[in-house]
C-alpha cells in the first residue's frame, strides 16, 4: 500500500486503528476532570472576590488536539512506514535477488546496494526467505534459501567483480535451485552483453521479474595510442541521447595525477577520443590511465613495459630520403619506429646532444673524429647503438661493433650466383627475438659476414638457416652494441616489410629500460605470474587465490576471467598488462527485454518507525508539563527562566569535545588517528577493536571500545598509544596539528605508524606509497634518530617474546627510537632499553587489517602467506605494543636480571 506516491506501509492494516481516534477523543476529554460544585454557606461571604489563578473546568480544544495528534502517530508507526520506493514484491513465495556484479556493475553499486538493502528489509518483515545470485563469480552460484540474517551477511560481501557477468550460467544455478513462485528482482547493470534478453526471459518463467537498471552506464577506456606528443585515449558508454562530460587522469607510480583532458560525448556518440598530453620523459612513467570519478576495473588501463616510449637518433650516410625516400634506409625506420618511439634525425652530434637512450646508425662504416669518442662514452655509459649494414660497411668499418667482420659481402641469388636466398632459423633462446613468429616469406639476399670465433654463438641473436648470423651484439660497459648484418631498406633483403622488422626493432628499444635480452622474450613456454590485480572498482589488491599464470603464447588472446582478471603479470620490471576492455568491445544497452526497466532510485528507504515514535514521546512529555501548569502546580518564573535558558542556550555553547574528553579521561583507551578515508578509518577501528579482544583475553588490561581522535580538535594525551596508517590520499597536517604531535611525542605518547606497503601497491622501502605520505606528514616534526628494532630490544619481550613482526604482510622492517650505545664498563651482556619509551615505531605490514574482527568476532582480512599463524604472532606484536606502551620498560630489568645482579656485584 503506497501513500502520496513516496510513503509505504509494511503493516497497513494496523491503519484502521486510526478509526478509534474519537473514541479516544471521548476518553482524554475528561481530564482534567470537572471540579465537584458544593455549596458552603460561609464561603458567601468570599462572594465577589477575584481568585488570582483560575483551574479550566475541561480540557482545552487546543490540548485535545495535541494528545489525539500523539496517538495517531503512534498507530502510524506501528504500521511502519518508510518514505522513499522500494523494489515491488507482489507474490508471498521466496524472494529471490538477481544481481549484476560485473565491473560494469561497479559504476552504480551505491544505488545498486540500496535496493538490496531495501528489498532484504521488506523480506523481513514479511518473514519471507531470501535467495542471492550474483551473476559474477569464480563459479556458478550456490543457491539457497536464507534467513534475514543470513541474507544480510551475504549482501554485505557481495561486491564487484573485475569480469563480465555470465547471467545465463546462474540462471542455469537458478533454475536447478527450483524456487517455485518465486518474486525475483533482477538488480542489473544496464548492459546487454547479448544474453539480456534470453536472461529476461528465463527468470520469468521461474516466478515474477522485476527489472531494474543504471538511469546512466558506465564509463570504460579502450586501448590508449602513445603518439609523439602524449596518449591518445578512447573513452566508450553504452547510453545515447544525452551530452556527457568527463576527465581523464594519467597516474604515476605513487597515485599522483601527472596531467589531466578533459572529454565529451556528443548527444548520440557512444565513443569519444581526447589527448593527454605529456612530455616523454613523465610520459614514461605514467603507471595507468583512468576515468576521474569512474570507479570500476573498465575505466582503469594499465601500462606494462611495452606501452614506454624512447627517443631514437637515426643518423644515415645517404642523402636519399629527400630524392628518393623508397630507397632509405631512413624511411624504413622512421616509419617503424614512429608508433612506439619519438624519432630525431640528424648527425650523430646532433642525436646525442638530445640525449636519446639509442642511437641507430644505417651504413655507417667508420665514425670518425670526436663522434667515435661521443659514441663509445655514450655505449659506456649505458646507450644502445644500433647499426645496419650497407655498402661502406663492406669495405671499412671501425671497432664499435659486436663481431669483427669479412671484408666485402655475401650474395645470395641472382643471375650469377648459384646460393638461394636463405630464411631465417628460429631464435636462440637467449636472444631477446625468441618467441616471435618468423614469416616463410622474408628472404635474405646479401650479408656482410662475421669472421669465426669462439664466442660467436654467444654473440648471436639471429642467424639465417645455413648458420650465418643475421644481428649479433655484444654488451660494453653499461649499453649494448647491437648488428643487423642486412641493410635497414630492402635492399638486401624484404625484411623491412614485415611485420617482425617492427617486432625486432621494438625488442632492441626495450634494452634501452635495463631489461637483459634473456628476460625479454615472450616465448610460448614462458609464464608469467600473477603479479598484482584490479578488483571490480578499479583499486589495485594482492591476486586472489583462484588467478592463474599466463603463458606467452596466450598473452594475444587471452579473456579476462576469475581466472585471469585484469592487472600486471610476471616479475619485477619485466611485467605485461592484461586489462579489461580490449580494442573490439563495446558497451550496449537493453534493448526490448519485453517488459519495463525500472530505475534505481540511489538511495535506500527511510524508515519513518522510530522518528514517529520519538515525536510522540515528546508530545507526551510536552503534555504532560501543560497538565501540571494547568492544574495550578507551576513553576517558580525564575526557575522556568533558567530551564528555558538551558533549553535554548546549552545544546549550542557547550562544548563539542566535553563526552570525548570524559570519555577519554575515565577509561584507558586505545586511539587511533581519523584520516578522513572511510575506508582506512573502518580498518583502523575494528583492528583496536579485534586487538582489544585478544588484550581482554589473554591480560589483565580489558579496553573500552576503540575512539578515533582528530589531530586538529582532540586532546591527546588521555592516550598512550595512537596508531596511525597511512594514505597517499590523506591531507597535509594544519600547523594546529603539527603541534600537537609534536606536544603527544615530547610528554611520552607513542605513536605506531603503519605505511601499509603491500596494502597500498607492490613497492616497498622507501619508494613505497605508504613511506612517502610518511615523509610528507612528517617532515616538519623534530623526530629522533631511528634504528631497526634490536634483537633485545624490550619491545620484543614485553609480554610475549618475539622477533618478527608481522601483520597482514611480512617483509617490512620495525623502526624504534635509535638507544644510545651500551655501557663499556657493563660487559658484553648490558640491559638495553634507556630510560623512555620510543615516541615513535614504525612498521608497514597493514597490522590493523590483521586485528580486525566483525561483529561477530570474526577476522575481516586475509593474511598472506602464513595464514592463521602468521596473524597470532601479528596479534602477540600488537599485545607487545600495546604493553610497552602502557609499562614502559620493567621488562629490560627483569629479563636482564643475571646481568643487573653482576652489575651489582662489581
Amino acid at each position: 500500500m503506497a501513500l502520496f506516491g513516496t510513503i509505504t506501509f509494511a503493516t497497513p492494516w494496523l491503519l484502521w486503528a486510526l478509526i478509534a481516534l474519537p473514541a479516544i477523543w471521548w476518553l482524554l476529554r475528561v481530564t482534567p476532570p470537572a471540579p465537584r460544585r458544593v455549596v458552603f454557606p460561609p464561603l458567601r461571604l468570599l462572594l465577589g472576590l477575584n481568585a488570582p489563578q483560575e483551574t479550566p473546568a475541561r480540557t482545552p480544544w487546543w490540548l485535545m488536539a495535541l494528545r489525539l495528534l500523539a496517538a495517531a502517530l503512534v498507530i502510524v508507526a506501528l504500521a511502519e512506514p518508510t518514505i522513499g520506493e522500494a523494489p515491488k514484491q507482489v507474490s508471498r513465495g521466496p524472494l529471490v535477488l538477481f544481481v549484476d556484479n560485473g565491473w560494469t556493475a561497479a559504476h552504480g553499486w551505491q544505488a545498486r546496494d540500496a535496493a538490496i538493502s531495501d528489498a532484504l528489509a521488506g523480506a523481513a518483515r514479511s518473514g519471507r526467505a531470501t535467495a542471492i545470485v550474483p551473476t559474477a563469480g569464480p563459479r556458478a552460484p550456490s543457491i539457497s534459501l536464507l534467513s534475514a540474517g543470513a541474507a544480510s551477511r551475504t549482501a554485505r560481501d557481495l561486491e564487484p567483480q573485475p569480469y563480465k557477468a555470465d547471467r545465463l550460467r546462474a540462471v542455469a544455478a537458478l533454475t536447478k535451485a527450483n524456487l517455485g513462485g518465486a518474486d525475483i528482482l533482477w538488480l542489473s547493470d544496464g548492459i546487454d552483453d547479448g544474453t539480456a534478453r534470453a536472461t529476461a526471459d528465463a527468470l520469468n518463467h521461474l516466478g515474477h521479474l522485476t527489472i531494474y537498471g543504471d538511469a546512466r552506464g558506465p564509463l570504460a577506456l579502450k586501448p590508449e595510442r602513445n603518439e609523439a606528443d602524449g596518449f591518445r585515449v578512447t573513452v566508450i558508454r553504452p547510453e545515447t541521447g544525452l551530452v556527457r562530460v568527463g576527465q581523464v587522469n594519467a597516474i604515476g607510480a605513487h597515485g599522483e595525477v601527472l596531467a589531466s583532458a578533459p572529454f565529451s560525448f556528443k548527444q548520440h556518440a557512444r565513443e569519444t577520443v581526447t589527448k593527454i598530453s605529456l612530455p616523454l620523459e613523465v610520459r614514461n612513467e605514467t603507471e595507468r590511465i583512468v576515468v576521474a570519478s569512474e570507479d570500476s576495473a573498465g575505466a582503469v588501463r594499465l601500462l606494462d613495459k611495452s606501452a614506454k616510449r624512447r627517443a631514437v637518433g637515426l643518423v644515415s650516410a645517404s642523402n636519399l630520403d629527400s630524392e628518393q625516400p623508397l630507397l632509405s634506409d631512413v624511411y624504413y625506420l622512421e616509419r617503424a619506429l614512429s608508433p612506439y618511439a619519438d624519432v630525431h634525425r640528424g648527425s650523430i652530434s646532433d642525436a646525442l646532444n638530445r640525449n636519446v637512450p639509442i642511437l641507430m646508425l644505417a651504413d655507417i662504416g667508420k665514425i670518425s673524429g670526436d663522434d667515435y669518442d661521443h659514441v663509445a662514452n655514450f655505449v659506456e655509459d649505458g646507450g644502445i647503438l644500433v647499426r645496419f649494414a650497407g655498402g661502406r660497411m663492406t669495405q671499412n668499418v671501425d671497432d664499435l661493433i659486436p663481431v669483427k667482420l669479412r671484408l666485402g659481402g655475401r650474395y645470395l641469388g641472382g643471375a650469377l650466383n648459384w646460393a638461394q636466398p636463405q630464411h631465417l632459423a628460429p631464435f636462440p633462446d637467449a636472444s631477446p627475438f625468441r618467441g616471435l613468429t618468423i614469416p616463410a616469406e622474408v628472404t635474405i639476399s646479401r650479408q656482410i659476414l662475421a669472421e669465426p670465433s669462439v664466442d660467436l654463438g654467444g654473440k648471436t641473436w639471429a642467424r639465417l638457416t645455413d648458420g650465418t648470423p643475421l644481428v649479433t651484439a655484444v654488451q660494453r660497459g653499461k649499453g649494448w652494441i647491437v648488428l643487423f648484418h642486412v641493410t635497414a631498406s630492402p635492399a638486401w633483403s624484404n625484411l623491412p616489410l614485415s611485420g617482425l622488422y617492427l617486432d625486432m626493432l621494438k625488442r632492441v628499444i626495450d634494452l634501452s629500460s635495463g631489461a637483459r635480452p634473456s628476460d625479454m622474450g615472450t616465448d610460448a613456454s614462458a609464464v608469467y605470474p600473477p603479479y598484482t590485480t584490479l578488483d571490480g572498482f578499479g583499486h589495485a589488491r594482492k591476486p586472489p587465490p583462484e588467478v592463474l599464470p599466463v603463458r606467452g603464447s596466450d598473452l594475444a588472446k587471452v579473456v579476462v576471467s576469475p581466472t585471469h582478471p585484469p592487472g600486471l603479470y610476471g616479475s619485477e620490471g619485466a611485467q605485461v598488462a592484461i586489462n579489461a576492455v580490449g580494442p573490439r568491445d563495446t558497451l550496449l544497452p537493453f534493448g526490448d527485454l519485453g517488459q519495463r526497466v525500472e530505475t534505481y532510485t540511489g538511495k535506500a528507504a527511510l524508515a519513518l518507525e522510530a522518528p514517529l515514535l520519538a515525536l510522540a514521546i515528546l508530545i507526551v512529555l510536552f503534555d504532560a508539563i501543560l497538565s501540571l501548569w494547568l492544574r495550578g502546580y507551576v513553576l517558580p518564573r525564575r526557575a522556568a527562566a533558567v530551564i528555558l535558558t538551558l533549553l535554548i542556550i546549552h545544546p549550542y555553547a557547550a562544548r563539542a569535545d566535553d563526552s570525548f574528553d570524559m570519555k577519554a579521561a575515565l577509561d584507558t583507551r586505545l586511539a587511533y588517528v581519523i584520516t578522513g578515508l572511510p575506508d582506512v578509518d573502518a580498518t583502523s577501528k575494528a583492528g583496536l577493536t579485534g586487538l582489544g579482544a585478544y588484550l581482554k583475553a589473554r591480560t589483565s588490561y580489558a579496553p573500552l571500545e576503540p575512539i578515533g581522535v582528530n589531530l586538529d580538535r582532540d586532546d591527546l594525551s588521555f592516550f598512550p598509544l595512537l596508531y596511525w596508517p597511512m594514505d597517499p590520499r590523506e591531507k597535509d597536517l594544519s600547523p594546529a596539528a603539527l603541534s600537537r604531535v609534536a606536544n603527544y611525542m615530547r610528554n611520552g605518547g607513542t605513536i605506531l605508524f603503519d605505511t601499509r606497503d603491500l596494502t597500498l601497491g607492490p613497492t616497498r622501502g622507501a619508494n613505497s606509497p605508504g613511506e612517502q605520505t610518511l615523509r610528507r606528514l612528517v617532515a616538519k616534526l623534530d623526530l629522533p634518530p631511528l634504528e631497526p628494532v634490536p634483537p633485545d630490544h624490550v619491545l620484543t619481550k614485553t609480554f610475549y617474546l618475539l622477533q618478527d613482526f608481522p601483520g597482514r604482510w611480512i617483509g617490512s622492517k620495525v623502526w624504534v627510537e635509535k638507544l644510545p650505545p651500551p655501557d663499556p664498563d657493563v660487559g658484553p651482556e648490558p640491559a638495553r632499553g634507556g630510560d623512555g619509551v620510543s615516541p615513535v615505531i614504525i612498521g608497514g605490514n597493514d597490522y590493523a587489517a590483521a586485528w580486525a574482527i566483525d561483529a561477530g568476532g570474526q577476522p575481516l582480512h586475509d593474511v598472506s602467506p602464513g595464514g592463521e599463524e602468521q596473524r597470532e604472532m601479528s596479534v602477540r606484536f600488537g599485545i607487545n605494543v600495546v604493553m610497552y606502551a602502557l609499562t614502559g620498560n620493567y621488562k629490560t630489568d627483569q629479563v636482564h636480571a643475571p646481568a643487573l645482579l653482576q652489575r651489582l656485584g662489581h
